[in-house]
C-alpha cells in the first residue's frame, strides 16, 4: 500500500482527506503543519505528499522547498492544494496543483495519476 502524507492545518480537511485516501486504497500519514510534515519524510518517507498553501509556521511552498533539499525529498511527488487561482501561484517544484473544492474522484484521480494504487 502506496503512503501518502497529507499537510493542512484544517483539522476537519486533513481527516477528510485522509479517509478518502483510505478508501481509495492508500495508507494516508497526517501533519498538521509543515514542521510536522518534514519530520514524518526524515522519519519514513511517503510515497506522495499533498500540501495546503496557508499554514501557520511554514506555507506550502515553504514546505516544497525544503522538501526538495532532503535526500528523501529531491524526487517525492507534490500535490499543492488551494483555493486560489492557478495563476496567483508562484513558480515552485511542485508536480500537480488541485484546486479547492475538489471531489473524492478528482483526488483519487490524481493520486492514482502520479504514483498508482497497490
Amino acid at each position: 500500500m502506496k503512503t501518502v502524507l497529507v499537510v493542512d492545518d484544517e483539522y476537519d480537511l486533513l481527516h477528510t482527506i485522509c479517509a478518502s485516501l483510505e478508501l481509495g486504497g492508500y495508507h494516508p500519514v497526517a501533519a498538521g503543519n509543515g514542521r510536522e510534515a518534514l519530520e514524518a519524510i526524515k522519519t519514513s518517507p511517503p510515497d506522495l505528499m499533498i500540501t495546503d498553501v496557508m499554514m501557520p509556521y511554514m506555507s506550502g511552498y515553504e514546505l516544497v522547498a525544503a522538501v526538495r533539499k532532503l535526500p528523501q525529498g529531491e524526487s517525492l511527488p507534490v500535490v499543492l492544494m488551494s483555493s486560489m487561482q492557478p495563476d496567483q501561484h508562484p513558480e515552485g517544484s511542485w508536480n500537480v496543483l488541485l484546486p479547492k473544492p475538489f471531489s473524492l474522484k478528482a483526488l483519487l484521480d490524481t493520486m492514482e495519476a502520479l504514483i498508482g494504487v497497490d
